[in-house]
């Protein structure tokens, strides 16, 4: 039978080894901040419950207060690793477990009897087990039924800390050796600590194949969608859009060959990331952006009419010929042409779209480029320019492009 120092050296190894081996993989992948606070949760817990089996061979303020007090700490840093997964901070909740433990040991009668002190620390490792619990059910990482069954798994073995300590405050030992019950909540505990590292594992799995599957569908520059990306978008959209049509929309940055020329070409990536960033912050809902060439962006947007189109493109156009751009001791203005195709939902093809998108740009570009086109049912209309006069420099921007590409709904169906 396994004694209570054989059960505590047992969790000491495994939590020590875990949080080598996870800091390990850390110090490797220095983004993924995950394997790094589950590897210290472990560490604390390796390091504080290898105080706590040392008791009667160090002092007890190391043993006793010390030990539990880093062993509960733990609980923190899960919180935060499970949290890391939604890039979200852990909640306040987590410093639970260590606040109950300080607490309870601030009363002198609990602090002076074993079986209190077992009690207090089972009760604060339920509340640690069971805020685990809260922030995996409330999470987004992973599927719905993986978190449904590490959650479960948290709440029985807070469950079985809880009767624990209900039964050391019936018996009152006044060792370890005296509490048999401690062996077998430690294998109770072992297996759940396995099926809960188990999903976890499975749920890092998971995690790092959608990174991957994330960095073959992006651009390396931009991060937006490349071609692969933008197409599996594309038919993601075309599958499940609520709309009567799909809108494809092409950007192509002006001059820009004379800007890499001029400015070199670390200017030249500046002008993509901001376009890229620029087109982002204005992207509807139901839509998709990606980097189809050196200086060419598509988006896909879910639309019911051309105009909707043509208010996001002139939306984007406007904002990105108004921002400027850095370029070593000057700042500078691009401006980008707009083609722009849509049709109806159920006849969509990528490759038809974006040859009737790159029809419009072109006509874009004959206009004097920095400008929107729109090819529906076979007709090219150009959303007339900005103008300068006094109305629309007062007024609100989207009201002023409304003002502009009002008539080209009804120019398209003339």
């Amino acid at each position: 039978m396994i004694d209570v120092k054989t059960a505590f050296l047992l969790w000491v190894i495994q939590a020590g080894t875990l949080a080598i081996l996870l800091i390990a993989i850390w110090l490797h992948a220095r983004d993924q901040r995950h394997f790094l606070w589950f590897g210290l949760g472990f560490g604390l817990q390796a390091i504080g419950l290898g105080m706590v089996g040392l008791r009667d061979q160090i002092p007890d303020v190391l043993s006793i207060h010390a030990g539990n007090i880093l062993s509960l700490l733990g609980f923190i840093c899960w919180g935060q690793a499970l949290c890391a997964f939604d890039d979200r901070r852990a909640p306040a909740y987590v410093a639970l477990p260590a606040l109950i433990w300080v607490a309870g040991n601030a009363v002198p009668a609990f602090t002076a009897e074993i079986g209190y002190r077992m009690a207090i620390y089972n009760v604060a490792a339920a509340a640690g087990l069971a805020a685990l619990g809260v922030i995996v059910l409330t999470g987004t990482f992973s599927t719905r039924r993986y978190r449904v069954m590490l959650a479960t798994v948290w709440f029985l073995q807070a469950g079985a800390c809880l009767v624990f300590a209900y039964i050391a405050t019936r018996i009152m030992p006044r060792s370890f050796t005296e509490m048999t019950l401690a062996v077998a909540v430690s294998i109770v505990g072992l297996i759940a600590f396995i099926t809960a590292m188990t999903l976890i594992a499975k749920m890092m799995m998971d995690r790092s194949e959608e990174r991957l599957q994330a960095l073959v569908r992006a651009d390396p520059l931009t991060g937006a969608l490349n071609r692969r990306g933008f197409s599996d978008a594309f038919q993601g959209l075309v599958d499940s859009a609520p709309s009567a049509g799909l809108a494809m929309i092409i950007f192509d940055l002006d001059h820009f060959k004379q800007i890499n020329d001029r400015h070199g070409h670390q200017v030249g990536d500046r002008v993509l990331l901001e376009f890229s960033a620029t087109c982002k912050a204005h992207l509807p809902q139901r839509a998709a952006f990606g980097r189809t060439g050196g200086e060419e962006f598509a988006a896909v947007l879910a639309v019911n009419e051309p105009k909707d189109a043509a208010l996001f493109a002139e939306t984007v156009r406007m904002a990105f010929a108004e921002r400027a751009i850095d370029a070593e001791t000057q700042r500078i203005h691009v401006t980008t042409s707009v083609g722009i195709a849509v049709a109806p939902l159920a006849i969509a093809d990528l490759e038809s779209m974006m040859a009737q998108a790159d029809t419009a740009l072109y006509a874009a570009k004959a206009e004097g480029r920095n400008r929107t086109s729109v090819n529906a049912n076979g007709k090219v209309v150009t959303v007339p320019p900005a103008r300068s006069d006094n109305l629309d420099a007062q007024a609100d921007r989207q009201v002023a492009i409304l003002k502009r590409i009002a008539a080209v709904g009804n120019n398209l169906h003339d």
